[in-house]
Parts: structure tokens; sequence; C-alpha cells
């Protein structure tokens, strides 16, 4: 299950990490870049672990998905918060993606198993 979670937060990261480079380049500030990417990562990790990672046959629900966003959001901030930090460092933004995306991820996996998608195991 774990190594699922490894691979979707991997298509996740290259959906943050790519749109991130993309509107740094179409001109926006790197930190400003990063909100749109998150949440186009967020959205495609929600559909992709309920679906592949965690196996859930149920139809979604409101409570899931609140769960799920409200856990992001917390998961996200604390990417976030690396992420700028990094980059007000000198660290390239695409990098610092990667490594802020590294720091939480495991903490991501247990919190979604454990909290959100729970009520399925």
């Amino acid at each position: 299950m774990f190594l699922r979670f490894l691979l979707v937060g991997g298509a996740g990261f290259l959906i943050d990490a790519g749109l991130t480079w993309m509107l740094i380049v179409l001109g926006l500030r790197p930190w400003w870049a990063r909100v749109p990417a998150i949440l186009a990562a967020m959205a495609f990790t929600w559909l992709a672990n309920r679906h592949f990672t965690y196996a859930i046959k149920s139809a979604r629900t409101a409570n899931e998905a609140t769960r799920y966003f409200l856990t992001a959001i917390v998961m996200a901030l604390m990417n976030y918060g690396i992420y700028v930090f990094l980059v007000n460092n000198g660290v390239m933004a695409v990098l610092a993606v990667a490594l802020a995306t590294g720091c939480q991820a495991v903490l991501s996996f247990y919190v979604y198993r454990d909290l959100v998608f729970k009520e399925f195991k």
C-alpha cells in the first residue's frame, strides 16, 4: 500500500512541480505559483489515493472529501512553509518543491490512512 501511495504522490509531485515551474515561467512569483499547483495536485491525489492506493469501492461522501481536503490543507501548509523557507534561502523552486514534499510524505501516508480512509479499512 505504501508503494502505491508513493506512486500517487510521485504523480502528484509531477503535477505540483510542473505547474509551479510553468507558472513561474509565465511570470508568477514562486510563492504564488505554488498555490494553484498545490490545489491541482491535491484534487488528483484524492481521487488516485481513493481508487488506487486504498482501493475504496464505495461512493465518495462529502464527509470523506471534507476530511481529505482539511488534512491535505494542513499537509500543504506544512509543505508550503518548508518550500517558502527554502526558496527564501536560495534553493531553486523545483528542488524546494521536492525537498518540502519529501519532508511530509511519510506523515501524509499515515494521516490519510488512519484519519481520512479509516472507515473503509
